[in-house]
């Protein structure tokens, strides 16, 4: 990039910011990312991350939908 330097969200702090947004768009890019990235996440900075998201924001489904949703990836990727 011509030295050119860059600061870049990584896979898990995308995946964070889109389960907060929670809109149904987002659920495809997260699956995306997991396709991609599944054996590189840190699964436990991911729901760390969520947990307190979820606390401070008063939406306790937040980790949930997450957790279930990535159940389900996991289950059709076996």
């Amino acid at each position: 990039m011509g030295g050119i330097k860059a600061w870049v969200c990584s896979a898990e702090d995308l995946i964070i910011q889109k389960a907060v947004a929670g809109r149904g768009r987002d659920w495809p890019d997260i699956e995306a990312l997991l396709i991609e990235q599944r054996k590189k996440m840190d699964d436990a900075y991911i729901e760390d991350w969520l947990t307190q998201f979820a606390e401070i924001l008063e939406k306790p489904d937040i980790l949930e939908e997450y957790k279930q949703f990535q159940k389900k990836f996991l289950d059709l990727s076996i």
